[in-house]
């Protein structure tokens, strides 16, 4: 028996997912989502201005996200999206009917999940439906895809969150505060400025940052 790679199969894999991912993941509307504030607000912009097909990495991952949340939430128990002050939201499921639901899949450790060393963009999410939906309480359930980093994985996981009023406000505050950045920048035509309004990691892991007709970030974070 001979065996060889097959480069010309795993290219169409990738092409295959890259391009479903994109029609699955597309712009929801012409509004702004609140995803589209929490995370990088030059990434959001050229996203919707100027937008790059998925790298094969973030395509893989993001495509085991979309196939896991209509693995596990019935068609019946999802969310239908919302407007709150100008803010586009979406919730992924309720939970027993009234309490909103959010779905994440990562490799992150599960360890953190147990130590509650959590993204702070998972936080201002969930604190931003709660604001949205008039919740203080939230459900999360998350899918570690490599576990602890030992066996057993992939293991599933959910925390339960209540807020304060003055913790959804705060954060809500916030929000606005960066969507009237986003949308000065897209009124302007110009973006706002490459590594100034995302996290330390995300440029790192972004389609635009080594863009040259983007953001140009060659050799920076």
């Amino acid at each position: 028996m001979e065996v060889y790679d097959d480069l010309e199969l795993a290219e169409e894999m990738h092409q295959l997912l890259i391009r479903r991912v994109g029609e699955m993941t597309g712009q929801r509307s012409d509004g702004i989502h609140l995803t589209q504030l929490i995370y990088c607000l030059t990434s959001s912009y050229w996203t919707k201005t100027a937008p790059l097909a998925f790298t094969k990495e973030a395509a893989l991952t993001m495509g085991l996200g979309v196939a896991l949340e209509h693995l596990l939430i019935p068609e019946e128990m999802r969310a239908k999206p919302g407007v709150c002050e100008g803010i586009e939201y979406s919730p992924d499921f309720w939970f027993r009917g009234e309490i909103p639901c959010e779905l994440k899949t990562t490799r992150m450790s599960s360890k953190k999940t147990h130590t509650r060393e959590l993204p702070e963009t998972w936080l201002q999410q969930i604190k931003g439906y709660c604001y949205a939906e008039g919740k203080l309480e939230y459900r999360l359930g998350i899918v570690h895809l490599l576990g602890a980093y030992r066996p057993p994985f992939p293991e599933i996981l959910a925390l339960k969150f209540h807020f304060t009023q003055r913790e959804l406000q705060d954060n809500w505050d916030y929000l606005l505060w960066r969507k009237a950045i986003y949308t000065q920048a897209l009124a302007n035509g110009q973006p706002p400025v490459p590594g100034k309004w995302c996290q330390d990691w995300e440029c790192k892991w972004c389609r635009y940052a080594k863009s040259k007709i983007h953001c140009n970030l060659v050799g920076e974070k």
